[in-house]
């Protein structure tokens, strides 16, 4: 998710400053388009890859540079070239704009759209209030939450709580969008989540503390920007790994804090929770809940409905792989598999669709990430116990490592045919 950004943005994005036309003819939409996707949330390698090969197509000698909130353009040669800068606010994946980019991007290189023309789509797929409105984002929170408080060992109290925690979540979230609450909206989502969590387990008795508290925080956890950090760092974008990386340990922090200040104030209104083992849920019930979190992931990524299918299988496979190589190999090898089948599955379908292959690897990647290993690692350091939150924080860091190898080792074996 987002980096220090609520996940329920305003429903029309910030207008872009006019950009100059610069070295030739097609410098314009290129900027646009570095510009829109950097705005969407696609990370430094992909970015400047995509880029690269536009300009490699339209003839332009270009160098680029990404970091999460700003790009520079260098056009032209020696003394003749021109260098851009262009700030730019960092915001959430929104998936079906950039398959909508990416459609545009291939129908100029292939001449079918003149410069100007796709200039203008991109600016306008960029300005299009979002896909899904802010009451059917709001409910991607308990489709996400239900499913993954299952998954971290919850059952039937613990689903209930966890929604109703994820709906406070969500609320807050709305309530905040483009206000000055904004900024603290993740401590103080982490700090009613624990509270309400804390007051639950011990008014309702029998409940299991962790598995509620993360799965109404785990739409906030930024285990997908760690391991996108890693992947960016992997690929020798360093200033842009290292810049998304502190960002995302800032999270976990303002999270660990949040989560800390919550706790106590349970623990001084009702006392300390129970310690309940929740029973284990069949197995059958988790398949469908893995869909159901695809329907959360479809509404938060603002992803096309037809693609639903397509999303379910990325999220079926990330979690069927992870499940059966975890138990044999260990978590981090669990994580590697299933980072590899989501890759490949997700370069096949770009190949075949000419859609972007992140329809298919955010989602899927969502079930693997690292964060809630991250967010008890920093929470642990804050009480003390340096032992636990060193293991913890170094777990989700190799989590990260292991998926960014996966998703490596898939573009070597299966190349996608585009760049997004």
């Amino acid at each position: 998710m987002p980096i220090l950004r609520n996940p329920i943005p305003g429903q029309t994005p910030p207008a872009q400053p006019p950009l100059p036309a610069g070295d030739g003819h097609y410098t314009a939409p290129l900027l646009q388009l570095g510009r829109a996707l950097l705005a969407l949330g696609m990370p430094a390698h992909r970015v400047e890859g995509a880029l690269g090969v536009m300009a490699d197509r339209l003839g332009l000698s270009a160098q680029f540079y990404s970091t999460p909130t700003a790009l520079f353009v260098a056009l032209g040669e020696d003394r003749e070239q021109q260098t851009y800068l262009a700030r730019v606010a960092p915001g959430g994946a929104d998936l079906g704009k950039v398959a909508e980019i990416t459609e545009v991007m291939e129908q100029l290189a292939g001449r079918r759209l003149d410069p100007e023309q796709a200039a203008r789509r991109v600016q306008d797929i960029y300005r299009t209030p979002p896909r899904y409105g802010r009451l059917a984002t709001f409910f991607g929170f308990p489709l996400v939450a239900v499913p993954a408080t299952v998954l971290l060992g919850g059952h039937l109290k613990e689903i209930l709580l966890g929604a109703v925690l994820s709906f406070m979540v969500g609320l807050l979230a709305i309530g905040t969008a483009g206000r000055a609450a904004e900024r603290i909206f993740i401590p103080l989502s982490a700090m009613l989540v624990a509270l309400g969590a804390g007051l639950g387990a011990v008014l309702a008795g029998n409940i299991a503390f962790a598995p509620a508290l993360l799965g109404g925080l785990i739409v906030l956890l930024p285990g997908l920007d760690i391991t996108t950090a890693t992947r960016e760092l992997a690929t020798g974008h360093l200033v842009s790994g290292s810049a998304r990386l502190a960002g995302a340990g800032l999270v976990l922090l303002m999270l660990a804090f949040g989560l800390a200040l919550g706790k106590a104030l349970a623990f001084w209104l009702a006392g300390p929770p129970p310690v309940v083992t929740p029973p284990a849920v069949p197995w059958w019930i988790v398949p469908p809940l893995i869909l159901l979190a695809a329907s959360g992931f479809l509404l938060l990524f603002r992803i096309r409905r037809r693609q639903w299918v397509w999303v379910a299988l990325s999220c079926l496979i990330a979690w069927s792989s992870a499940l059966v190589t975890g138990d044999i190999l260990g978590r981090p090898l669990g994580a590697f598999s299933g980072a590899l089948l989501v890759g490949l599955a997700g370069n096949a379908y770009a190949n075949r669709s000419g859609q972007p292959s992140s329809i298919l690897h955010i989602p899927g990647l969502m079930l693997l990430v690292p964060g809630s290993m991250g967010m008890r690692g920093m929470a642990a350091l804050l009480e003390a116990d340096v032992t636990s939150g060193v293991e913890g924080v170094f777990a989700a860091l190799l989590t990260a490592v292991a998926m960014t190898t996966g998703l490596l080792l898939a573009s070597v074996l299966l190349p996608p045919r585009q760049e997004l």
